[in-house]
C-alpha cells in the first residue's frame, strides 16, 4: 500500500484572465518572464497557458508544497498579474495534487513528477 506524503504535499495553483495579446505579443511576454518564474523558490514548474481563440492566458504553476504556493501569492510577481491594467476576470484556483494516485502514475510510467 501506498502511503500519503506528509511534508511534500505538492500544490497547483491556475490563474487565467482575459487580454487582447496576440499571439505574437503573447510569445515574446511569455519568453521573456520564463527566467523570471525559473528563480521562484518552491516553483517546480510554470506552464504558459493560452486560448488566442477565446482571448485567455495564464498559467498552471506546480509548487513543492502550499506553503511556497502561498509565499508566492503575496508576492510581487503575482500581485503584478493580478494588478495588471491590460488583464481583466481573472480566476484563480489553488489545489492539492493527490501524492498516493500521482505516485501510482509515477511508479508505472518509471517517471518522477
Amino acid at each position: 500500500m501506498i502511503r500519503l506524503k506528509e511534508v511534500y504535499k505538492m500544490h497547483l495553483l491556475f490563474i487565467n484572465f482575459t487580454a487582447t495579446a496576440t499571439p505574437e505579443e503573447f510569445d515574446t511576454l511569455v519568453r521573456g518572464d520564463a527566467p523570471t518564474f525559473a528563480g521562484i523558490d518552491g516553483l517546480v514548474h510554470k506552464y504558459f497557458i493560452f486560448n488566442h481563440e477565446e482571448k485567455t492566458y495564464g498559467g498552471c504553476y506546480l509548487f513543492e508544497s502550499k506553503e511556497a504556493m502561498d509565499a508566492y501569492k503575496v508576492g510581487d510577481i503575482y500581485n503584478s498579474i493580478i494588478d495588471n491594467p491590460d488583464w481583466s476576470n481573472h480566476l484563480v484556483r489553488d489545489y492539492e495534487v493527490h501524492a498516493g494516485a500521482s505516485e501510482i502514475q509515477n511508479k508505472l510510467k518509471g517517471t518522477n513528477v
